[in-house]
């Protein structure tokens, strides 16, 4: 993996499909979202799993909820650095968890997110944390 911004951040997007042999597109077929970090790791968040989770994100303070996606941000920069002791299944609940926040903290209609956004970390940038919808 190598992130997008030399170590400082990374790029999550969730694509509406992908060309090529990406999972992106079955995911999709099946009705789930595909979250895929910088362009190496996919992740398939169920539909039935986002409900409660979206649930729950949405019960958290601000303060909880921006400690959490800062918390969750720096385990995954640190996941691209450290491919050696990378841990798959962390790292899928990390990129869920980010994403969820994200699009909490940015008050952003999750339907729409879940469709295709793109969501920018940088730990050094004024603004950590830029979306981008399409």
């Amino acid at each position: 993996m190598r992130s997008a911004f030399s170590g400082d951040g990374f790029i999550l997007s969730c694509p509406v499909t992908a060309t090529g042999a990406s999972p992106v597109r079955d995911i999709r077929k099946r009705g789930n979202i595909p979250l895929v970090l910088e362009e190496d790791v996919v992740v398939e968040l169920k539909r039935s799993d986002l409900v409660e989770s979206w649930r729950s994100t949405c019960a958290l303070g601000r303060k909880k909820a921006d400690a959490l996606m800062a918390c969750a941000a720096n385990r995954i920069t640190t996941a691209l650095n450290d491919e050696d002791n990378l841990d798959m299944e962390t790292l899928g609940g990390d990129i869920t968890a980010f994403f969820l926040l994200a699009v909490h903290q940015k008050g952003l209609d999750m339907a729409q997110a879940s469709r295709f956004c793109q969501l920018a970390w940088r730990e050094q940038a004024e603004e950590h944390l830029n979306v981008a919808l399409y």
